[in-house]
């Protein structure tokens, strides 16, 4: 006999203290994007390039956290623009991926489409703390 454990769908949502941000569930939605894309990539690429987009949109949600985790302003701007950076750096390394063959086009424009979601989120949350 099955389980009843075996047939609920596994919540994506993310709730409790700064997890309840809209970029924070934003670039949670990207990472599950590209670790499905990730297994897909050919083996020349995906223990290089892969993994660097990966290392970086886990560095992104960290700087995010981070800047919702704490009041001081200094550190919450700081934090901001490291997560900036970084999603300028993803744009470019996504892009490169996909001039490299490892992307369709249409999962380029998925992933292009998360990330600049992600950084129209950060552009406005800077802009209300300036």
């Amino acid at each position: 006999m099955a389980s009843s454990n075996t047939n609920r769908k596994v919540q994506t949502k993310l709730s409790g203290g700064p997890l309840d941000i809209p970029i924070v569930d934003t670039l949670y939605q990207t990472y599950g994007s590209w670790n499905e894309l990730l297994i897909k990539f050919p083996k020349s690429q995906r223990y290089t390039l892969g993994e660097v987009c990966q290392r970086e949109l886990l560095a992104t949600l960290e700087a995010v956290i981070a800047a919702a985790g704490t009041n001081q302003s200094a550190i919450k701007t700081d934090q901001l623009r490291i997560a900036s950076a970084k999603i300028d750096l993803l744009r470019l390394l996504v892009r490169l991926a996909k001039d490299c063959k490892c992307l369709t086009n249409q999962a380029y424009l998925g992933l292009e489409s998360q990330l600049h979601e992600a950084g129209r989120m950060l552009g406005g949350w800077m802009k209300s703390l300036q």
